[in-house]
């Protein structure tokens, strides 16, 4: 009895250090969630620089504009997530897209999980999302609920970038609301784990044997 809890410890030792590290979110602030300066805004929405330092939107980039933040609530629009979430279309500082970016530090060759909750604010949207393989333009046109997005990659460099861009409007200051973020590591199929359960369970008859 004693050589079976043992193993039931080992197997479920296994479980728990390879389900954190490939469930984790590789993401910073993947929800938006980390903008104090948002309340000091004006409660409803604010828009930040993401070039200050300290960054008012951590882990997040955008190529020459701002990045807009919204309050869940305000004009009738609910967090899919927590209680903020992002407007790709922003304040701009150019007459640019509107982008919105973060990198993550990836193992080349290794597949990981893309997804994201998006919505639109007027109607007919769109925006490109891309990060190394994937490259894909999303049509927005749901103003009355969060669609969920999710696709896979696989990673070609250490620091691997993801890019949201604005395609319609392209420079417009409204649409495009995105929350949720999230990147992890592709969690191992449920046939591999069986087999290395299997292989913990020989080891124990292994040893067993031997004592």
């Amino acid at each position: 009895m004693v050589k079976m809890k043992s193993l039931g410890a080992a197997v479920g030792l296994t479980a728990l250090m390879l389900s954190p590290i490939a469930s984790a979110n590789l993401l910073t602030n993947g929800s938006f969630e980390e903008s104090p300066e948002l309340t000091q805004a004006g409660g409803g929405w604010g828009f930040f620089n993401p070039n200050l330092n300290p960054n008012p939107v951590p882990g997040w980039g955008s190529e020459d504009n701002n990045i807009e933040i919204w309050n869940s609530g305000f004009n009738g629009v609910t967090a899919a997530d927590g209680q903020q979430f992002a407007e790709l279309n922003a304040h701009p500082e150019t007459g640019n897209a509107f982008t919105l970016f973060q990198d993550v530090v990836t193992t080349i060759g290794e597949s990981y999980n893309l997804s994201f909750a998006y919505r639109a604010r007027n109607g007919q949207e769109s925006f490109n999302v891309s990060v190394a393989n994937l490259d894909e333009q999303v049509l927005n046109t749901n103003t009355g609920e969060w669609t969920i997005y999710s696709g896979m990659f696989t990673a070609q460099e250490e620091l691997t970038r993801l890019m949201f861009t604005s395609v319609d409007p392209e420079t417009e200051t409204l649409g495009n609301f995105i929350d949720n973020v999230s990147i992890v590591a592709r969690v191992p199929e449920p046939g591999t784990l069986a087999l290395l359960s299997l292989g913990l369970a020989g080891l124990g008859v292994f040893r067993r044997r031997r004592n």
